[in-house]
Order: C-alpha cells, then structure tokens, then sequence
C-alpha cells in the first residue's frame, strides 16, 4: 500500500547543475542595483532647485517690466500694537520693523538691484513699519493712504473704511506701469489677503501681479525673502 509520503522522491542534483545554478544566481545578483532613498538634505536640496528654477521665472519676468509688486513691510515687534485710531505720525501706537526686519529690508533692497528689477513708482502705506521699509529697500517713496492697515473696529464706519480700502488695493494692482518698469506697493497682508485669497502673508514677501490693461489683473507668484536671498 503506497502512501502520499511513500510516493515522494529526492531530487538529487549532481555537481555541475549545483554550479551551473549558482552561477546563474551569482550573475543575477550582481544586475541587482538596491534603491536609494534620497537623505533629507538632497531632499531639501531638490525642493531649493524647483523653487529657485520657479523664482528665476518670475524675476525674468519682472526684468521686462509691466508688473505690480506688493510687497509686505519685513520683520516687525509683534510685542507692540497698534493703537486705533490710527495715528500715522506717531512710531510709538505702532508696531514696527525689529533690528532685523531694517537688516532684512536692506537685503531686499540689494537683491532687487543685483538682480536688475526696473522700479517706477514706490507707494507705501502711511504706517511708519511700512515707510521705512520702503525707504530702506528703495530709497524714495510716495505716500498713499489707500495702502494703509485696515480697521480694527468693523462698526459701520469700519466696514465703509474697509470696503474702500479693498476696493483701492485692487485698483491699484490693475494698474499698468509705464513701458519697461513695474511699480511697487509696500503695505500689509490684511489689505491683500481678502483680495487674492492668501491665507499666510509672511513678512518681507514679494507678491507679483500682472495688471491686464482692462481693469484687472493676475497673481503671478510669490517670492520669500530667503528665496529672494539665494537668486543672486
């Protein structure tokens, strides 16, 4: 009586098949190539290039003129406060730019030039942490209260404020710069937020609009300072 165990049999190989399979094992293996996994610093090192390579497209861009830039007032003492109402000659019932923020704003400037971006007009808001942004990136400004921060206090008379106050910033950006040069409008992230929907404004950003001559304009992309820093 044959049982399933009984019926099994042992393969023996003999030598030269043991050699020619482990040969063809050995020849398989060394076709093997493990993947690498990148390490964190290649990654961040690839995400620098696709930002950089994004950036560069921008400011050739900007190289031709015809663009508007918002760009927002840099580092300032969140300790401080604004007091409303606003006082506009007085630095103390504002918050203003840190030792760092005056630093980051004279960087800016220096990356604007050596990057060879033709400026017409700079329009700032009247609060001081905006003016002197502006004169520490550009030099000379003009003064436009239609940049200024938007009210605390949303009675009725705060609403009005702030419904024209938004209403100007976007009259503002479709506006087309002479030939060859763009303009600048150096304010704050609550004016523009509610305008181009973006949710985090940081300090210093460059935000370029392209005005379309028909009343209008398009979001072209933004810059952060240390972006801005690594393209020149």
């Amino acid at each position: 009586m044959f049982t399933r165990r009984s019926m099994r049999k042992t393969i023996v190989l003999p030598g030269a098949a043991l050699l020619l399979l482990g040969a063809l094992f050995l020849s398989g293996c060394a076709g093997f190539k493990p993947v690498h996994s990148p390490s964190i610093e290649e990654t961040v090192n690839m995400q620098r290039a696709k930002e950089d390579a994004k950036n560069r497209e921008i400011v050739a861009k900007l190289q031709q003129g015809g663009y508007v830039i918002f760009l927002r007032h840099t580092k300032t003492d969140w300790s401080q406060k604004d007091i409303e109402p606003f006082n506009f000659n007085d630095c103390s019932t504002q918050r203003n730019l840190t030792e760092e923020g005056r630093a980051q704003a004279v960087k800016i400037g220096e990356a604007y030039r050596a990057l060879n971006i033709p400026i017409s007009e700079v329009w700032s808001s009247p609060f001081c942490r905006c003016k002197d942004t502006a004169a520490l990136v550009f030099g000379a400004y003009e003064l436009s209260e239609d940049l200024a921060h938007v009210p605390f206090n949303m009675d009725r008379e705060g609403k009005k404020r702030l419904e024209y106050l938004m209403k100007r910033t976007a009259e503002l950006l479709s506006a087309v710069p002479p030939p060859g040069k763009n303009t600048v409008l150096v304010g704050h992230s609550p004016n523009l937020i509610p305008i181009v929907d973006i949710r985090s404004l940081p300090e210093g950003n460059t935000v370029v609009f392209k005005p379309d001559g028909k009343g209008s304009f398009e979001l072209v992309g933004m810059i952060f300072p240390e972006q801005l820093f690594r393209l020149y």
